[in-house]
This record gives C-alpha cells, sequence and structure tokens, in this order.
C-alpha cells in the first residue's frame, strides 16, 4: 500500500458535485490543460468520484486528479487529468493525490498506474518519475496518440506513461 500523505493545511478528499465548477476553473488556470465542460467535470465528480481526488486548502481547491480504473485492466488506474493551483506548486500536492486514490478502498487491487502526457509537459513528466521512484517500480513510455493520425496536427502527440508493478510498502 502506498504511505499516506500529510501536507501541512491540504486535506485530499472525494469530490461531489457541488466541487465541478470549482475543478473546471482550476483547470482553466492551468494552461495548457484541456478544457473539458462543466458537464462533464460534473460527471467526474459525481459518477468517478471514488477514484477522483480534490485537494482543499482553506476551503478551496488547489488540486484535481481525474481518475478511473480501466475496464478491461482492472488492476491499471488510468490517470485523465492532473491539475494543481499556482499557488500550491511545488508543496507535493500532485504526488498526494495520486497517493491518495491509491489509498482508497476503490483501488484495491491496482498495480499499474497509466497517463498520457506529452512531451512538452515536463511538470508531469517529472511528478510521474517521482511516483514511480516512490512506489519502487518502473515506467515506461511509449507514443499512444499521434498528433497527425489522431489529432490531425491540432495537438502534440500523447505518450503514454506506464508505471508498475506498484511494489508493496
Amino acid at each position: 500500500m502506498p504511505p499516506t500523505v500529510l501536507l501541512s493545511g491540504v486535506t485530499f478528499r472525494e469530490p461531489t458535485d457541488i466541487h465541478a465548477a470549482d475543478v473546471w476553473e482550476l483547470i482553466g488556470k492551468r494552461p495548457p490543460l484541456d478544457r473539458n465542460s462543466v458537464y462533464c467535470e460534473l460527471l467526474l465528480c459525481t459518477d468517478f468520484a471514488d477514484t477522483c481526488v480534490l485537494a482543499v486548502r482553506d476551503g478551496e481547491v488547489v488540486g484535481w486528479l481525474a481518475t478511473y480504473r480501466r475496464p478491461s485492466e482492472h488492476s491499471t488506474l488510468f490517470i485523465w487529468q492532473i491539475a494543481v493551483h499556482p499557488e500550491a506548486r511545488g508543496m507535493g500536492v500532485g504526488k498526494g493525490l495520486i497517493i491518495s486514490a491509491l489509498n482508497r478502498r476503490s483501488c484495491d487491487g491496482v498495480t499499474h498506474i497509466n497517463a498520457t502526457v506529452t512531451l512538452s509537459n515536463t511538470a508531469s513528466q517529472l511528478l510521474f518519475a517521482g511516483v514511480a521512484r516512490d512506489m519502487r517500480a518502473p515506467i515506461r513510455q511509449a507514443i499512444r496518440f499521434d498528433r497527425d493520425i489522431h489529432f490531425k496536427g491540432q495537438h502534440e502527440s500523447e505518450y503514454t506513461i506506464a508505471i508498475g508493478p506498484i511494489a508493496p510498502s
């Protein structure tokens, strides 16, 4: 089991329907993250609340993790999006969001983490490398969605980052 994360003044919790607009606003403060509709965030905060995580400090949402267990690979947690408020960067919030998700009962049996990241997103690259190191797990990277084939040249290629198997603590 991953270690528990304790950050001064930051609470990690499941989202509810009342958090969707706050999540949407947070993502808007984190370009180049793709901004989903508020309705999409509502679905994530309700239908996927058991795996998604909010980081809250002084009553404000300072972090968001949109994640789910892959239907075809139940042992894999797919991280769809992670956002940390500019004022909370460098505090360990990103890693705390991931660890909090892995520590939930809804993630029992998860042995692998997958995400997709562009090569220009060095913050996410470093975050996932740190998570793999802390979990004593191998990390691999390979192209998943090609800029020209899948995005018709409108978006950078997305690379799968695969972490696992995660070693027990």
